[in-house]
């Protein structure tokens, strides 16, 4: 089966979903239902089936914690997804790679490629130190693929570090070792220096050309602003030998369609609340703080978190970003083809990731499918690129 940067003129889509957990009072740990967990779980997994028969290319969710997510540790069930479908891509999107043992994540990565019978795409995602985050993800590449990198005894587990003493470049190795000869890794990258880093290692880019609450609803960068940063990726990829396009290039877009446009972006909006209130009781619970009330409130006081943007920004803003595929159907298929037209030719449907309820997630990806693009998703079910092995 094709890697999802490969047939490089394909239009693919990878369906991503948060798993929210989104029943009255689910916000209190005392009042979690395990009985619902687990028929989410369940219910997502038989939607990835369904995707994969629809042509979605690549099945895909985050790492996120709190209560409006169900997947704080997501490659248990990227492992459930390798046994349960037989063709579609299995996608990190994204593994968040300093909050894990560089070499234990490879290892995990590795059990996942051969349980899907190599079909496994590494997503990494950096939430502190840039530097650290790009030398994890150069280890984790590195045991993966079998690239030569500098290893210090800190990136070691105590039981190999012993034999560290006097090496300063090892090539570790994990086992079992992936089926795939090279499995593509994939870093959100929007900035200039960010996809620099990504261009010089050849790897493939999550843009996340998403919604930004703090931006009034609306993306941080524009689309030809952000075809010129990709632009110079491919440039300084081929300086390295590395021959990238729009292939290797992923727009993450929040995606909810509706009958109309007014009550898809009212979708979008009350989603964000309710994801961002989550998170906020779940981060006053783990402060020591107890229940919190208010805490859009609490949150929206503090001047870096953009809660207060996602008070202020109206609904209608997110209609208006050019990057999120919310609307009818008529306007998404509008924006679709605006962004192909720009030259995007892989895109990751954010179907569950704005704190909306689960089905409303799903009625959306299958929308896509169905009723916006579904002579793209046809392509990919019966074309000559997608049933290469």
């Amino acid at each position: 089966m094709s890697h999802i940067g490969d047939d490089s003129q394909n239009v693919k889509f990878i369906y991503w979903d948060n798993l929210t957990y989104a029943p009255p009072g689910s916000r209190d740990p005392e009042k979690w239902d395990a009985r619902l967990g687990a028929q989410i779980y369940e219910t997502y997994l038989g939607h990835c089936v369904e995707a994969e028969r629809l042509g979605y290319a690549g099945l895909s969710m985050p790492e996120h914690f709190g209560p409006s997510s169900l997947v704080t540790h997501p490659n248990i069930m990227l492992a459930a997804l390798a046994a349960r479908t037989t063709r579609a891509r299995i996608v990190s999107g994204v593994n968040l790679a300093l909050l894990h043992n560089p070499l234990h994540l490879a290892e995990q990565f590795a059990m996942i490629d051969v349980l899907s019978g190599g079909r496994l795409e590494v997503g990494l995602g950096r939430r502190g130190d840039r530097a650290a985050f790009e030398h994890a993800a150069d280890l984790v590449d590195g045991v993966l693929n079998g690239i030569d990198h500098p290893v210090e005894k800190a990136d070691l587990t105590p039981a190999l570090a012993p034999f560290a003493q006097d090496v300063d470049t090892a090539r570790v190795t994990v086992w079992p070792r992936p089926v795939q000869e090279r499995v593509p890794l994939w870093v959100a990258a929007e900035t200039d220096g960010s996809l620099a880093t990504a261009a010089r290692r050849g790897w493939n880019v999550f843009t996340g050309l998403n919604l930004d609450p703090s931006a009034g609803g609306m993306s941080k960068v524009s689309v030809e602003d952000m075809v010129a940063r990709l632009h110079r990726y491919f440039e300084i990829g081929q300086e390295n030998e590395h021959a990238l396009s729009m292939a290797n290039v992923a727009a993450s877009c929040f995606t909810v369609i509706a009958d109309t446009d007014k009550e898809a972006a009212e979708i979008v909006r009350d989603g964000f609340a309710s994801h961002v209130e989550a998170a906020g009781g779940h981060l006053a619970r783990l402060s020591g703080a107890g229940p919190a009330a208010g805490a859009l409130e609490t949150l929206a006081k503090e001047g870096d978190t953009g809660v207060q943007g996602l008070f202020d920004a109206p609904a209608d803003s997110y209609l208006r970003n050019p990057f999120a595929l919310v609307g009818s159907v008529e306007t998404v298929k509008a924006k679709l083809d605006a962004l192909m037209s720009a030259g995007f030719r892989r895109f990751v449907l954010l179907c569950g990731g704005v704190g909306n309820a689960h089905e409303v997630g799903w009625q959306s990806a299958t929308a896509m499918a169905t009723d916006v693009a579904p002579g793209l998703f046809s392509a990919a079910t019966s074309g000559p690129g997608e049933a290469a092995a």
